[in-house]
């Protein structure tokens, strides 16, 4: 029996997004990381892979990472999503920072880097 990030999959599409947002809360001075889910499309896995969606800004000092859970037998499309997060700088707009978006699977083999792209972030007026 196989454990958590053990096992293997196959992935042969991510749509993953091209942008995420900062936006402040109304009426209060808190901004918050919104960030697009994105998808990948499991074509065959066995055991337990885990896979990893995450965003850096280095602006920021900030990272952030969610890991999901895949099941022996769960094909076709995954979400992934990262929950919005309170950003404890200061923000304000029209400003515009570079972060990476990541998706990483751990399998029994590893760390597998299935997409580390840059995006821009865009804090919202």
């Amino acid at each position: 029996m196989s454990g958590l990030g053990e096992g293997n999959a196959s992935v042969d599409r991510i749509d993953a997004p091209a942008s995420a947002t900062i936006e402040r809360e109304y009426q209060s001075e808190t901004y918050y990381l919104n960030v697009p889910d994105a998808r990948i499309h499991v074509t065959s896995i066995s055991g337990k892979p885990t896979v990893a969606y995450g965003i850096e800004i280095p602006e920021f000092g900030y990272s952030r990472s969610t890991t999901h859970f895949l099941s022996d037998g769960q094909t076709g499309w995954v979400e992934l999503s990262l929950l919005s997060d309170a950003i404890s700088r200061d923000v304000s707009p029209p400003e515009e920072y570079e972060a990476r978006l990541s998706i990483v699977m751990r399998t029994g083999d590893g760390k597998l880097m299935l997409y580390n792209e840059s995006i821009a972030v865009e804090v919202a007026k």
